[in-house]
């Protein structure tokens, strides 16, 4: 089953969508280890990369900090961020995507 598929499939999945690369990779790890009750579901493409979890997902600055080996901007990854599902709410210490009904 493709990714769009089983996304369409299930509606409940929320999470960003981020450009392939270092912070691709880094997000992952983090919304892995900021997610521990849920299972985060990874979609990668060429260009990029689908991060889901089902109705909530949290990333934090430490955690992708940490991932990264270096100092990190919240913002930042906004801009490497063309997409995401979900309901989103953002500050600089964590992002996190949700579903509402």
């Amino acid at each position: 089953m493709s990714s769009d598929e089983f996304t369409t499939m299930n509606e409940n999945l929320v999470g960003p969508v981020v450009r392939s690369g270092e912070l691709a990779d880094a997000v992952i790890d983090a919304a892995i280890e900021d997610n521990p009750d849920r299972e985060v579901m990874v979609f990668e493409r060429e260009d990029y990369v689908r991060i889901h979890a089902e109705r909530n997902c949290v990333v934090t600055r430490a955690s992708i900090e940490k991932h990264l080996g270096r100092a990190f901007n919240m913002a930042m990854l906004e801009i490497e961020m063309p997409s995401f599902k979900g309901r989103m709410q953002s500050s600089t210490e964590q992002m996190r995507w949700f579903y509402v009904n």
